[in-house]
């Protein structure tokens, strides 16, 4: 294998993919198993984590499914020591988790903010928390991938994002300073923020002519993004490509934020 393809291989690492049976989190599990590495699946569907893997698993990659509750800070420490201990080690956690309720800012009530928040952002540090003891422990660096949102940079108008929008923009900041604790300790933490990416839940939103058509003008690119091209980003950002990239954010958003 030549040095170039070495930067773009995962041979020999172990990868935890959280929200990884969802449209994004199984293209990127895939994405990262066909690259090498070994996958661990969590989510808090344990019969769709394991459906996935059994699927990863037929195609020849090592798939390891694991059940957990992101908004419990005690059970997401037991499952990334659980996929610690079943693999050996934890080099990759690639974090998907994440959802919305929308209500109008004048309607928020606090038990949809706080859950909002929980799932988003609480959810992101107690997992790349968890992660990093383990990687810290080994000595030998890690990567952490959070997918967050072109809404920590934009507000969308006429839909109720309050609470979604400030749980991604704290998000950015987190993982800024999160990169910074850990840069001693060549962790390398990074945020890739899509647009609206083509997966069921989104669906039903494209499914209005009027706003997919509107959703479309806006994007320099003309499309909208698909759940590859998250892969193919979240795979950079956990090769050895990207040793020197920490603590930033990749809008994956076709221009989206360039012309807004």
């Amino acid at each position: 294998m030549s040095p170039i393809d070495q930067l773009f291989r995962l041979e020999g690492k172990v990868a935890l993919v959280t929200g990884g049976y969802g449209g994004i989190g199984e293209a990127i599990c895939r994405g990262i198993a066909s690259v090498g590495a070994k996958v661990a699946i969590a989510g808090h569907n344990g019969e769709r984590a394991a459906a996935c893997a059994q699927s990863l698993s037929a195609d020849g990659y090592d798939a390891w499914p694991i059940a957990f509750q992101a908004t419990s800070v005690a059970d997401t420490q037991r499952m990334v020591d659980q996929t610690t201990s079943h693999f050996g080690h934890l080099d990759i956690l690639v974090n998907c988790v994440g959802l919305n309720r929308e209500e109008k800012a004048e309607e928020v009530t606090e038990e949809m903010f706080d859950y909002v928040y929980s799932v988003n952002l609480k959810s992101a540090m107690f997992q790349a928390q968890a992660a990093a003891i383990h990687m810290i422990k080994q000595g030998n660096g890690g990567k952490q991938i959070h997918l967050g949102s072109v809404r920590s940079m934009l507000a969308l108008r006429g839909r109720g994002y309050a609470a979604y929008c400030a749980a991604k923009g704290g998000l950015i900041t987190l993982c800024k300073q999160l990169s910074a604790e850990w840069a001693p300790n060549k962790i390398n933490v990074n945020v890739v923020a899509p647009t609206f990416i083509r997966t069921e839940q989104v669906g039903r939103m494209l499914a209005d002519p009027a706003f997919s058509s509107q959703l479309i003008n806006r994007i320099p690119l003309g499309r909208i993004g698909e759940p590859d091209d998250v892969m193919s980003t979240v795979l950079f950002l956990a090769s050895p490509a990207s040793n020197f990239i920490t603590g930033q954010t990749l809008y994956l958003d076709g221009g989206l934020t360039a012309t807004q």
